[in-house]
């Protein structure tokens, strides 16, 4: 999307300050995505929206340049357009899965990668010189070090404090940690707060990401630019100098990604390696200098970790135990994608679809399957995963085709200096200035929506930006950065996300584009002078073509704006609304702001489930027939809206045996089961969704189908081997609904196990 007017000798100034400033903005978002915290879930539920409009701007501003500007040149990409038309084709999988999946969730998911793809291409068109690349490359290494350090310093001083907090305060105060949480499940056992105690025992940083593996996917490439361009510093004049920096630099980012424990990573780096070694010429002696200078960082890093007691033998011990994991969730994503081939189950809507293919044995529902091949193929299909790979293996043979020595390239840069600087670029202080605050605008963004960044974060992370900036700086005016270097970078990218998945996590995905992005401008080709190879691809567009990509740029901030942006902050909103109104006990408020929601977003099931929990807390004084009739009037809306969602039919099973149980209706009873029976077609290996079914069947007096479903049950839990899942750790009821807190399911005693439940009935029976 953007330009390549630098060519043009004869540019205005007003063109040259339009493309710096475009410049300027993009490295900007580039520099903010390090902050998006949301993985999957969050970014189904749109938690990225504007980052998603302000790349979509960005598009649009780059249509109106060169509109305004007939003279800039566009720069011609298979790769780009093959990227498009992936985009393009993902929009079939969200439109054929219309009232099938959750389609507010596939299209929050669809535009995140329209954000990916403007996003590649804007770098394509903008980042127009050698100086610029490696100034970006420092930016972002700064963001990474920085990020590095956070992580070092939680996992060594602030995770032990919180853990201590925990553990040693009184029952009253792990409740309310639990619930601060989110918890609402605070039973001991129970699966939620067993998660939650797993997760503080465990020192693994996560810093801005959602998850540690996460952090880890975005550590992995960049400590890869580091090693690689770490082996390049003796050559240049100031080598040793340069070399002990990125040394030191390495260092900091490997310790924090041997906190993480993150196999896969690491073993990411090591294949890239290798991968270095074997397939591109030239590369042998590299490739074993850096397994040499990589062995040499890990033995240090690995060692510290002793040191601090968060490395143990565990990190090996456990690797085949990891990967088992691993093959349960490909084995079932795999089946999945067998019986969705073309179409995929739409985008966000892996996780209601999993729980149908989940082995008896597997640790948990897992939101993708680990592994970014299986996660498109399963979320949009095989048409548009080939597309995907042919866009990468366009844009690898290209960088591939290109294999100047060092000495080459350096005389290639100074070239390209020389005679292709006549054009606009901004200086190296001005991309520093664009990322520090791309960083604030991340953090910002972050705080003002949902918080989940610790502001402590904001007073490490630009200052420790601004240290390392300063450390780079004379290898960004005077350095070198192969092309090859990036390339391995995202190879490693590639690697870690086929174990890790994450490849619509924003945090983690820019940096996989941003790195093919920036190895494809870095190349040169082999017969042509790194000038005459830049103005290569390049052509001046027709007025005509100007106009449709005016109009196709300038209508995506609009359409984006209106099926998106617009009614997912609404609903932020109204829900952000509603919850502190409850707070304060005024229902009357809330259920307002509930269906002003609703009604800003009628795909959003989210507001239904709230509004419909809202009405069954007020269930719990009086079962009045209007009221009821409204509740059942949004369950019912809410089930339509994703009819594979077995967590909601969970929730509304679970609600009408309560309201059975208090009431004694029989249409309760009815709509009980009812409901348990579609969470048993959904999720057919789960012990619970069947012990809740026979009770169910107990209360309907079929006591024949209800000694069936209990074989079921305790067949399916003396196969499950994890603890926190076993029907001794659950109860009939898990969720603590306001005003029904007080009203159980039991029978011999009260809060009693799933399990004893069970054998209650048998005594029931036999009596």
């Amino acid at each position: 999307m953007a330009t390549q007017s630098y060519a043009n000798p004869d540019l205005s100034q007003q063109q040259a300050r339009w493309f710096k400033w475009l410049q300027f903005l993009l490295i900007a978002l580039l520099a903010s995505t390090a902050f998006l915290t949301g993985d999957g879930p969050a970014v189904s539920e749109g938690m990225t929206s504007w980052s998603v409009m302000s790349f979509a701007i960005l598009g649009s501003l780059w249509g109106v340049f060169h509109l305004r500007f007939p003279s800039v040149r566009y720069r011609m990409d298979w790769s780009s357009f093959l990227l498009c038309l992936t985009v393009l084709a993902m929009l079939v999988s969200v439109i054929s899965h219309f009232g099938a999946g959750d389609f507010r969730a596939g299209l929050n998911n669809w535009w995140q990668w329209v954000a990916f793809a403007v996003g590649f291409m804007l770098c394509l068109q903008l980042l127009n010189s050698p100086l610029v690349i490696r100034a970006v490359v420092a930016v972002m290494l700064a963001i990474v070090v920085s990020i590095s350090s956070i992580g070092i310093y939680d996992s060594l001083v602030r995770i032990p404090q919180v853990r201590a907090e925990y553990f040693q305060g009184n029952d009253q105060q792990r409740v309310t940690m639990l619930r601060e949480a989110g918890i609402s499940d605070t039973r001991i056992g129970s699966p939620s707060r067993y998660h939650f105690e797993s997760r503080i025992q465990s020192p693994e940083p996560h810093v801005t990401f959602a998850l540690t593996n996460s952090l880890a996917g975005f550590l992995a490439p960049w400590f890869t630019v580091l090693l690689f361009t770490l082996l390049n510093q003796k050559q240049s004049p100031h080598g040793k100098a340069e070399f002990l920096k990125f040394l030191g630099l390495a260092c900091i980012v490997a310790f924090c990604l041997i906190l993480t424990k993150s196999r896969a990573a690491c073993c990411a780096i090591g294949l890239t390696v290798l991968v270095g070694g074997v397939l591109l010429k030239g590369y042998r002696s590299v490739a074993l200098k850096a397994g040499g200078l990589l062995a040499a960082i890990g033995v240090i890093v690995f060692a510290l970790g002793i040191a601090t007691q968060r490395l143990d033998s565990k990190i090996l011990t456990e690797a085949f135990k990891s990967l088992s994991f691993r093959m349960e969730y490909w084995e079932s994503s795999t089946e999945m994608a067998v019986d969705h081939l073309w179409t995929g189950v739409g985008p966000g809507n892996f996780r209601d679809h999993y729980t149908f293919y989940k082995q008896v044995g597997a640790s948990e529902s897992i939101a993708d399957p680990h592994n970014w091949l299986l996660e498109v193929l399963t979320s949009f299909g095989l048409p548009v995963l080939v597309l995907l790979c042919l866009a990468i293996g366009v844009a690898l043979l290209r960088v591939l085709n290109s294999e100047p020595s060092y000495e080459e390239r350096a005389y290639e840069e100074r070239a390209y200096e020389e005679r292709g600087t006549q054009g606009p670029r901004l200086s190296a202080n001005q991309i520093y200035l664009a990322g520090g605050i791309g960083c604030a605008f991340g953090l910002a963004v972050d705080q003002l929506n949902y918080a989940f960044i610790p502001l402590s974060v904001f007073y490490v992370a630009l200052p420790g930006f601004a240290i390392v900036i300063f450390l780079l700086q004379d290898w960004v005016e005077r350095g070198q950065l192969h092309p090859h270097h990036l390339l391995l970078a995202f190879v490693c990218w590639t690697i870690n996300l086929s174990v890790a998945g994450g490849i619509t996590y924003p945090g983690v995905a820019y940096t996989g584009w941003l790195l093919l992005g920036l190895s494809l401008l870095s190349r040169s080709n082999k017969n042509l002078s790194a000038v005459e190879s830049q103005n290569l691809d390049q052509r001046v567009l027709s007025q005509r073509q100007r106009w449709i990509m005016m109009v196709f740029m300038g209508a995506l901030p609009i359409a984006a704006y209106v099926t998106f942006h617009r009614p997912v902050a609404t609903v932020d909103y109204q829900l952000l609304h509603a919850n502190y109104d409850l707070s304060q006990n005024k229902i009357t408020g809330a259920r307002e702001h509930l269906q002003e929601a609703i009604n800003a977003d009628p795909t959003n099931t989210d507001a239904y489930l709230r509004h419909a929990n809202v009405l069954f807390m007020l269930l719990s004084e009086e079962r009045s027939t209007p009221l009821y009739e409204e509740y059942r009037k949004l369950v019912d809306q809410a089930l339509a809206l994703n009819p594979n969602s077995q967590t909601s039919y969970e929730l509304f099973s679970q609600q009408a045996l309560l309201l059975y149980d208090r009431f004694k209706q029989p249409e309760d009873l009815s709509r009980a089961l009812e409901f348990v029976t579609r969470e048993s077609e959904l999720y057919p290996t789960n012990a619970y969704v069947f012990a809740r079914m026979s009770i169910c069947q107990y209360f309907q007096g079929d006591w024949k189908a209800s000694l069936l479903a209990q074989e079921k049950a305790m067949s399916l839990d003396d196969e499950n081997p994890h603890l926190e899942f076993k029907l001794s750790n659950r109860r009939l009821c898990e969720v603590e609904f306001a005003g029904w807190k007080d009203q159980n399911i039991f029978f011999d005693k009260i809060d009693e196990s799933v399990e004893q439940s069970l054998r209650s009935l048998r005594k029931r029976r036999q009596q």
